[in-house]
């Protein structure tokens, strides 16, 4: 057994909602400290960024210990804090990557969403796309992006 978690078997000190409850109003609170401007929010959401960086590492290191904690449970599962917690297989994935057919077939549509995204950028400088048969080439439609904060480490 982790001697982690050896000692939390032991002393049972710990109550994960008190815990989980603290998290969350520090994190309402850097969120807060912003609103009110009293902290810098780009540092703030470095701030966070780490938190959820760190969160997401450390959920990854115990997720085979928790999956071999909730087995015991059986498919149904328990109830641990006000969370049902029990164990489903994820999507399985198919590969048709074997089969000429669709993989030309894919090709095909590649390249016609392609005609259709050249259109549309055709149609940004006043201009009509004509196919090879001499038909108009309907311009496919484009959403614009949002802005996001792109964080690198130097």
């Amino acid at each position: 057994m982790h001697h982690g978690l050896k000692r939390l078997h032991k002393k049972k000190l710990y109550n994960m909602s008190d815990i989980c409850n603290k998290v969350n109003k520090y994190v309402k609170d850097i969120a807060d400290l912003v609103e009110n401007g009293e902290i810098d929010p780009i540092k703030a959401f470095l701030v966070l960024k780490e938190i959820e960086n760190r969160s997401k590492e450390y959920k990854k290191k115990i997720e085979d210990i928790a999956l071999e904690e909730v087995s015991k449970y059986g498919r149904e599962g328990t109830n641990i804090d006000g969370y049902k917690v029990n164990i489903k297989k994820s999507a399985g994935r198919w590969d048709f990557n074997h089969i000429e057919e669709i993989v030309d077939l894919e090709n095909k549509l590649k390249a016609l969403k392609d005609k259709h995204k050249g259109s549309y950028h055709q149609s940004q400088n006043n201009l009509t796309s004509i196919g090879e048969g001499g038909e108009v080439v309907d311009p496919a439609k484009f959403k614009e992006g949002r802005d996001i904060i792109i964080v690198s480490k130097k």
